[in-house]
C-alpha cells in the first residue's frame, strides 16, 4: 500500500494509494456515531458490492458540473440537517471532482467547519482535485465563484474505481496528469511518453502515476496553500483558456478535454510571445496518445473566450498570469493582456483552418 504523509496549512494529510480499501475506510468513519455519506448514482450500479461494504448512512446524489450549485448545495445542508449531524461528526462523499467540490464546501461551512473524507473514484480527482484543499460551487454561469480552502481529513484512493471504469473518465484524468508532468517532472513526462492509454490501464500502473501526480502537486500547494504567491498558479497550465471553453460550451465540453486544448493554446501563445520554445505540437502528440480530444476552435467564438476569460482568477489589472512551460518540467507566468490572448487565438484558428 502507497501511504503519502503532508503537512499543509498545519495540517498532516493522509492520503492512502491502493486497492480494496474498504476496511481502512471504515476503520475512519466508525470513529464517528454521526456519520453521512455522499455517493453518486451511478456507483451503487457498477460498483454495489463495494459500496455495501461501508459502514455508513449513504446518501446517492447526481453527478455531473450540475450538481456544484446553490440549488444542490443547499439539499446536502438540509440532508445533514435532517440526520442531526453535529460538528463532531464526519461526512464522506464517494464520487468525481464535482462531488467533492460541492461536499468540500458545504463541510467548510456547515456549522462552521466539519470533518469530510474523500473518497475520490476518479482518475482526474484522485490525482487533482481531491488535493489541495480548493472547494467550490458555481454560481450565474461563473465556475468556481464561491468556494473556500478546506482539507479533507484523509483521502482514499481505490484504484478499484478506476480500473473498472468507463475509459473515458481515465482519459479524463490523463489530462490533468500529462499537465504535472509538463509543469513539474520532466522524467514523468517521458514515462508518460513512452506509454499509452492503454499500456497504463493497469492497477500498479495506475496506482505510479497517482502517487507521482499527487507528489506534485502537494509539493507546489504546501508551498502556497492560499493561492496568494503565485505559486499554485503552476497548477493552472491548460485552465485559463480551459475554464472559458467550459463556460462557452456549457460544460458540453468536459473539464479534462477542456484543459488538453488549453494547453496546447496556452503554450503556442507562449511561444507566439518569444516566453517559450516550441512546445505545442509536443503537447499535442501526447494529447492523441491518450486519445483525447482536440478541438477545432475554428468552431468558437474568440470573442465568446475572451469574455469568458475576464473572470479568470489570475486577472490583475486586465492583465492575465497565464502560465506557461518554458521547457518540459519547467514552468513559470507569464502576463498578457486579453488583445494579445485575442490575437493570437485568432493567428492559431488561421493556421489550422
Amino acid at each position: 500500500m502507497n501511504k503519502i504523509e503532508k503537512t499543509i496549512n498545519n495540517n498532516n494529510i493522509k492520503i492512502y494509494i491502493d486497492n480494496n480499501l474498504e476496511d481502512k475506510i471504515n476503520c475512519k468513519i466508525n470513529k464517528y456515531s454521526d456519520n453521512i455519506s455522499f455517493i453518486i448514482k451511478n456507483l451503487k450500479r457498477n460498483y454495489k458490492n463495494k459500496l455495501s461494504n461501508i459502514n455508513s448512512n449513504k446518501i446517492y446524489v447526481d453527478d455531473g458540473e450540475k450538481i456544484k450549485s446553490s440549488l444542490y448545495f443547499n439539499m446536502v445542508i438540509k440532508k445533514l440537517l435532517s440526520r442531526g449531524i453535529e460538528r463532531d461528526g464526519i461526512i464522506s462523499y464517494f464520487g468525481g471532482g464535482t462531488l467533492g467540490d460541492l461536499i468540500g464546501y458545504t463541510s467548510s461551512v456547515y456549522k462552521r467547519g466539519i470533518k469530510f473524507i474523500a473518497v475520490p473514484t476518479t482518475l482526474l480527482s484522485q490525482v487533482d482535485s481531491s488535493i489541495g484543499g480548493k472547494t467550490a460551487i458555481n454560481f450565474m454561469g461563473v465556475k468556481n465563484a464561491i468556494g473556500s480552502f478546506y482539507n479533507p481529513e484523509i483521502i482514499f484512493d481505490d484504484v478499484d474505481f478506476l480500473v473498472n471504469s468507463d475509459i473515458n473518465l481515465l482519459k479524463e484524468g490523463m489530462s490533468e496528469v500529462i499537465k504535472m508532468a509538463l509543469i513539474y517532472d520532466k522524467q514523468f513526462f517521458e514515462y508518460l511518453d513512452n506509454n499509452s492509454l492503454n499500456t497504463v490501464y493497469n492497477s500498479e500502473s495506475l496506482k505510479n502515476i497517482i502517487h507521482k501526480s499527487i507528489n506534485i502537486k502537494l509539493d507546489v500547494v504546501s508551498r502556497d496553500f492560499y493561492d496568494l504567491k503565485k505559486i499554485r498558479y503552476l497548477l493552472n497550465f491548460g485552465h485559463s483558456i480551459g475554464h472559458a471553453i467550459e463556460s462557452y460550451t456549457d460544460n458540453k465540453i468536459s473539464h479534462g478535454v477542456a484543459v488538453a486544448n488549453g494547453m496546447v493554446m496556452e503554450s503556442y501563445i507562449a511561444y507566439k510571445s518569444g516566453y517559450s520554445k516550441k512546445l505545442y505540437d509536443t503537447i499535442k502528440n501526447i494529447i492523441k496518445k491518450y486519445n483525447i480530444d482536440l478541438i477545432n476552435f475554428n468552431t468558437m467564438d474568440t470573442e465568446k473566450l475572451i469574455l469568458y476569460m475576464k473572470n479568470d482568477k489570475k486577472m490583475e489589472d486586465n492583465i492575465l498570469n497565464m502560465v506557461m512551460i518554458d521547457d518540459i518540467g519547467k514552468s513559470g507566468i507569464m502576463k498578457i493582456d486579453l488583445n494579445s490572448v485575442r490575437r493570437y487565438i485568432n493567428l492559431y484558428r488561421d493556421e489550422n483552418k
